[in-house]
């Protein structure tokens, strides 16, 4: 993790202080110079319109290399969560006209617990407790959601000069289309241990996922269009 923060440091650095000066930027230390770079943009979903992000709100995504700083091998990072969305990528094609090779994991990827009384899902995180089903015994099961646990880039393009940011300064462009998988999951009750229970005489029982349980649910994919322009350095661009 360590490696990975430093070479994103580097790159954002050296945009923002050479954008600064207003000199062309000379990166010798990345492999993926054409691609990397801190991104304002919006982000539109095609099946669900509430999901979209104006470019107003100043979402950002990051495009950086490897550890292995190999030229066609890039990590995408949506730092605003609106995905949320963090993959590795290996390249087709360049810069101006790009795609990825397959279909990629994604860190950042969260599970979700379906709420049968209010026909919802919440996310599977221990501050949402107090909302999931209550198990009565073990061995029960509730269905769920692991959302956007792959993505598959399917085209993308930088355009050099080719964006004017909020703030009215000439930018590089940027555009990308990608489609997030989520799969259908299961959880399983346990029982809690007698030393943890509220009440000495009454067991508790709590939901763990069932490893194993993923099934793609392609019915669930979602299509998203990002597009913005490379952060100038100036604070009226963000």
């Amino acid at each position: 993790m360590k490696k990975i923060i430093l070479h994103l440091s580097i790159v954002v650095c050296l945009v923002v202080v050479v954008a600064s000066c207003n000199k062309e930027l000379e990166n010798w230390n990345s492999a993926t110079y054409n691609y990397d770079g801190r991104f304002v943009v919006s982000a539109v979903c095609q099946e669900n319109a509430s999901k979209n992000a104006i470019i107003e709100k100043g979402n950002e995504i990051y495009i950086y290399n490897t550890a292995t700083n190999t030229t066609n091998e890039i990590w995408l990072d949506d730092v605003s969560d609106k995905f949320p969305l963090k993959g590795k990528f290996i390249l087709n094609g360049s810069s101006d006209n790009f795609s990825g090779a397959g279909t990629v994991d994604n860190v950042k990827s969260k599970f979700f617990i379906y709420i049968e009384d209010d026909n919802a899902y919440v996310e599977f995180v221990a501050t949402n407790k107090g909302d999931f089903p209550v198990a009565t015994a073990a061995g029960q099961f509730c269905d769920g959601i692991q959302e956007y646990v792959r993505a598959t880039l399917t085209e993308g393009k930088i355009t050099p000069k080719g964006a004017t940011s909020i703030g009215g300064n000439v930018t590089d462009g940027i555009i990308l289309k990608l489609a997030l998988h989520t799969d259908k999951v299961r959880f399983a009750s346990v029982a809690v241990s007698a030393d943890n229970w509220e009440d000495p005489d009454v067991p508790e029982y709590e939901w763990t996922l069932q490893v194993g349980s993923n099934v793609p649910d392609a019915s669930k994919d979602e299509h998203w269009t990002i597009e913005g322009y490379r952060y100038t350095g100036y604070p009226e661009d963000i």
